[in-house]
């Protein structure tokens, strides 16, 4: 359950806020740091997918295949952006939803019960997010929307959305206190799973947008990933084991990084240099949805 590590790094957590308190970062520091966040533990944390289908399939695994199928898969999901990307940003949210909701839960995952339990947490997490700073979230999606795109419906509907996705999340945890016997395999797990939620709906309450996102995405759920397939290789939990996962890592994080470079460098020798972070949004979203077809396959022990 990696009960140590989530509380390290709500740790962690509390620690960026503090500084964050004392100095008031700016948005060009921030952003900087998530920027770094990035490179380090968001986009490695990514690239191992072919390590875990050739340790998941060892008898089976054909590294060609699994690089046409991959790449075959981020093509057909970036056409789907560029004809249709109302239905690649509901596609996105779904898919992150499932892979959020699977990294935080702290339950049992064998049933479609339970992957539903997770997947529901996943997007009402997600749609907290984007609702909460959906002034930001527009500024992303506006130049995805090639059609007429009322900015004031969108902003009266997040701010619609905001309340609902608190309360709902209160409700799936009223009802999950019901139902620990089947979703949990200890009753602990559910009471941490709840602290848990809390405390992160505090840090999106207090945080200024790109700390909270640098610790959410670049910290929490990469690094909850990278230790998950840590422990699938069965590599030790120390300085040599962690090591030994960015190396591997990193031949499919130089690739990534020079793809992120080549974008950032299109982006601002153009005439809408602020779109950059649209283009990042699209390319990290394509890498997501055959990411996603891979790490679901791994299944994390028991502490």
């Amino acid at each position: 359950m990696q009960i140590k590590l989530r509380l390290y790094l709500i740790l962690f957590a509390f620690f960026l806020f503090l500084i964050d308190s004392i100095f008031v970062l700016n948005n060009s520091t921030q952003v900087s740091f998530l920027i770094l966040v990035l490179i380090l533990f968001g986009v490695p944390h990514g690239a191992l997918d072919l390590y875990i289908d050739q340790h998941l399939h060892k008898s089976e695994s054909n590294q060609k295949l699994f690089l046409l199928k991959y790449i075959s898969n981020i093509i057909a999901y970036a056409a789907v952006w560029y004809f249709f990307p109302v239905a690649a940003l509901i596609i996105f949210i779904l898919i992150t939803a499932y892979h959020f909701g699977e990294i935080d839960w702290l339950g049992k995952t064998e049933s479609l019960i339970h992957k539903a339990a997770y997947s529901i947490i996943g997007l009402l997490w997600i749609l907290l997010l984007l609702s909460k700073n959906i002034d930001f979230a527009l500024q992303i999606f506006i130049r995805m929307e090639r059609s007429a795109f009322n900015e004031n419906q969108w902003t009266a509907l997040a701010h619609k959305i905001y309340p609902i996705t608190l309360i709902g999340l209160l409700v799936v945890y009223f009802i999950l206190f019901f139902f620990k016997e089947y979703l949990f395999t200890k009753h602990k797990y559910y009471y941490y799973s709840l602290i848990q939620q809390i405390t992160l709906i505090i840090f999106a309450f207090y945080m200024p947008l790109w700390l909270c996102f640098a610790f959410y995405f670049g910290f929490w759920h990469s690094l909850l990933s990278f230790d998950k397939i840590r422990i699938t290789f069965s590599m030790p939990n120390d300085f040599n084991g962690w090591k030994g996962l960015l190396v591997k890592a990193a031949p499919f994080s130089i690739m990534a990084w020079f793809g992120f470079i080549y974008i950032t460098f299109l982006t601002l020798n153009s005439k809408d240099a602020s779109g950059i972070f649209t283009l990042l949004f699209i390319s990290l979203s394509v890498l997501a949805l055959p990411h996603l077809q891979i790490f679901t396959k791994i299944k994390l022990k028991e502490d």
